[in-house]
């Protein structure tokens, strides 16, 4: 007997829809800085007037960061670990918003 494969299930590359990036971006912050940085920036260059999400990519961002400045004051945490790429150390590169609304 054949096995029938439902085309909706299919495995392969899904195109994440802005708010979905953001949230996935949050969640890779925890373990993998440089992903979180990679994925913020593809959804800040997918926003147009169709599709604002700032209100979303700046929430997102000052979470990430309060967690990010959270983090030395856990013992466990190794900020040389934390912030390696490629081997190589570098120092902590937080988030910046999309509306910086410190000059209201």
């Amino acid at each position: 007997m054949d096995r029938i494969v439902n085309p909706l299930n299919a495995i392969g590359y899904s195109d994440w829809g802005i708010k979905r990036t953001i949230r996935e971006a949050e969640n890779v912050s925890r373990w993998n800085p440089w992903k979180c940085h990679e994925w913020m920036e593809e959804a800040r260059d997918r926003m147009d007037l169709d599709n604002l999400f700032h209100n979303e990519y700046d929430s997102a961002v000052r979470r990430i960061n309060a967690y990010w400045r959270m983090l030395p004051r856990f013992r466990h945490h190794n900020p040389d670990e934390f912030w390696k790429r490629d081997k190589v150390s570098y120092p902590p590169m937080y988030l910046e918003l999309m509306v910086d609304d410190s000059d209201w």
